[in-house]
């Protein structure tokens, strides 16, 4: 994944933030890192699930599980994330776009960690109508990976009706940014995203790369799940609690989520 801090940090969704209990990350930064593999993607002009897991493991994607490691905290990341992969399932979108939301799909939802529970995709009736429409259309068209990746999806249950989607479940709106500490956090995630990169490149076998792509994956982790200031969070947290359900959450509870 290659983020444009410039980008995130500038977006109207700057101060909007995916609860992860006692840490957030950035609404915009996730919606960055989908943008940008869905547009890598396109330009390819490929229908083949073989290129999509191309540019996946060129970007580096697989790390984005990095962001919530916590039981507790990996649902509201989950489905935030399938819920902004989704959003480029349009029914005027190309069908690269299209096929790419199926694959991403798939990726996400395979590549969850293995000891937690996998975490169900919430589609609204609309879009699974779409999503069906596309299926019959790559069966009869013999597009064979998306059917093929279609039906793993059907068969592990993957899949989760639902009436509508809430664009805002899960999300915390922050007022400001305490010093300008994710300014230099966004610096600091971009900067180890290029090295995760240039690293990405060495012999399967360099064991000094090796150990060098477990040190750069730690820091991803702790400086993207640093976006947003921890009080910050905390403090938006218990507002929500105490706005939602009336709940006075004191200093020493654990958060939800946590």
């Amino acid at each position: 994944m290659s983020l444009n801090p410039d980008e995130f940090l500038e977006s109207d969704d700057t101060k909007s933030v995916v609860n992860l209990g006692r840490t957030g990350v950035y609404l915009s930064a996730i919606e960055g890192d989908v943008r940008t593999l869905m547009r890598t993607f396109q330009r390819l002009q490929a229908y083949d699930i073989a290129s999509f897991f191309d540019v996946w493991k060129t970007l580096n994607f697989s790390l984005i599980h990095f962001v919530a490691t916590e039981k507790n905290s990996r649902q509201n990341f989950m489905r935030t994330t399938y819920r902004l992969i989704l959003s480029h399932f349009q029914s005027d979108a190309i069908l690269e776009i299209r096929i790419g939301v199926i694959y991403a799909l798939y990726l996400m939802y395979f590549t969850q960690p293995v000891n937690f529970p996998n975490i169900a995709i919430r589609v609204p009736m609309d879009i699974w109508i779409m999503l069906t429409k596309l299926y019959e259309y790559c069966r009869e068209t013999e597009i064979h990976d998306v059917v093929y990746v279609f039906d793993k999806m059907m068969e592990d249950g993957a899949f989760e009706l639902v009436a509508w989607l809430d664009d805002n479940e899960g999300i915390l709106r922050l007022d400001g940014d305490e010093d300008g500490v994710s300014a230099k956090v966004a610096s600091r995630l971009a900067q180890i995203e290029h090295e995760v990169m240039s690293s990405a490149q060495a012999g399967i076998g360099d064991l000094v790369a090796s150990k060098r792509q477990i040190l750069l994956t730690e820091a991803y982790r702790a400086n993207k799940r640093r976006l947003v200031n921890t009080r910050l969070v905390e403090q938006a947290t218990r507002e929500f609690y105490a706005t939602e359900f009336g709940t006075e959450l004191r200093p020493d509870d654990d958060l939800p989520g946590a």
